[in-house]
């Protein structure tokens, strides 16, 4: 227990400034927590953008813009070139796209009947309600139509006399919903696929640590002390544990003091987040003795840190994968990990023992080759 004191302290000695950068760390997921909670909730609950090319530009193309802007709160995109349209149509800045023909107004004031073209892409939901919409306007216009006679005087005032015609409608709220509440859980969830990201990054730390140590000659003068093999590998273990857990420590304090709802109690947050970051630090100390150059281990590291956070289902549904994927995603801690928050925030009571086990054993295997590699140098020394 001394050597792995004595390890740990000069670590922590001559790498203090990794200490602030971890508080950094911390501080930065707790901003993220606000920022991407807005920014969820903003496009969320933004209105739906409708690309509207006006050929008429008439009171009648003027009212029908009206209708869907002030009663049915579209968010109008009017633009005289359709192709500037559809490029926003196909970038999925809008839903759909409506053209006005040129003869809409006469055509109705004529006594005839008239159209409007819509067009959309996959958003077959939006495009469907959007159709019934316009195919209730235009059945008023219609009877507007066929009242007047091909008068367009008479025309013109019933559609003036029709918009003056109050209709009460009766709202109720659809099902209960509190905007506070869902913007703190979106911004959890989606600060925790940096969270993934930034504790790898913390490790770098770690991993450069132990490189300087191998080029500087002082891995070698440890491996022919009487240090073990594990406590080398323990004294490094809990230098990139400490790291990672002050980054945790000020995440989970603020999200318990600012009272966020997460789903679940925020101590089995931290528990999780801890393991995790245990086997982290495990696996940047293998990675490290195996890997002698830092370019070497920082692709290595990056390159397991992305995929498994891609992989582990922290940025999209993994169920949506193919299955292929899906079954290599479970050899990564990092899938266990995402798995056992899902699970949380579904239902805090859920029953994660599996998780925590497999994490666990992964932290445990990692910890045992580090030991045998290091145990190698050790003889060899």
């Amino acid at each position: 227990m001394k050597n792995i004191g004595l390890l740990t302290k000069s670590y922590i000695m001559r790498n203090y400034k990794a200490i602030f950068l971890s508080a950094f760390s911390g501080i930065l997921l707790c901003i993220l927590i606000y920022i991407m909670g807005q920014f969820v909730g903003s496009v969320t609950l933004s209105k739906i953008q409708i690309g509207v090319v006006d050929y008429d530009k008439s009171i009648l193309s003027s009212d029908f813009k009206a209708y869907l802007s002030e009663e049915l709160d579209y968010q109008l995109v009017e633009h005289e070139s359709y192709d500037y349209l559809s490029e926003l149509l196909i970038d999925k800045s809008i839903s759909s796209i409506i053209e006005i023909p040129k003869d809409f107004y006469d055509t109705f004031a004529s006594g005839h009947d008239g159209y409007i073209h819509i067009t959309s892409t996959d958003d077959f939901e939006n495009a469907a309600f959007l159709e019934a919409y316009m195919n209730s306007y235009l059945a008023g216009v219609r009877l507007l139509s066929s009242s007047a006679e091909g008068d367009e005087e008479a025309f013109d005032r019933l559609i003036a006399e029709y918009k003056e015609v109050k209709i009460p409608i009766s709202k109720a709220v659809a099902f209960d919903f509190d905007l506070d509440k869902f913007r703190q859980k979106e911004g959890f969830h989606n600060t925790i696929g940096f969270f993934l990201q930034i504790v790898f990054a913390l490790g770098m730390v770690l991993s450069f640590m132990i490189i300087d140590d191998r080029s500087g000659g002082i891995y070698n003068r440890v491996t022919v002390t009487p240090v073990k093999p594990v406590q080398y590998i323990a004294g490094n273990s809990i230098f990139g544990l400490i790291l990672s857990l002050v980054m945790v420590v000020i995440y989970c304090a603020y999200i318990n003091f600012m009272g966020i709802d997460i789903g679940f109690p925020v101590y089995k947050l931290f528990f999780l987040m801890l393991l995790l970051s245990l086997f982290v630090t495990c696996f940047i100390v293998v990675s490290s003795i195996l890997i002698r150059s830092k370019s070497g281990v920082s692709a290595l590291i990056m390159g397991y840190c992305v995929l498994g956070a891609i992989l582990g289902g922290a940025y999209f549904p993994i169920d949506f994968a193919p299955e292929s994927l899906q079954n290599m995603s479970k050899i990564l801690p990092q899938f266990w990990f995402m798995d056992a928050i899902r699970k949380l925030m579904k239902n805090p009571m859920a029953d994660i023992s599996s998780n925590i086990i497999i994490m666990g054993l992964f932290t445990v295997l990692a910890f045992l080759i580090g030991a045998v590699l290091f145990s190698q140098n050790y003889k060899k020394g």
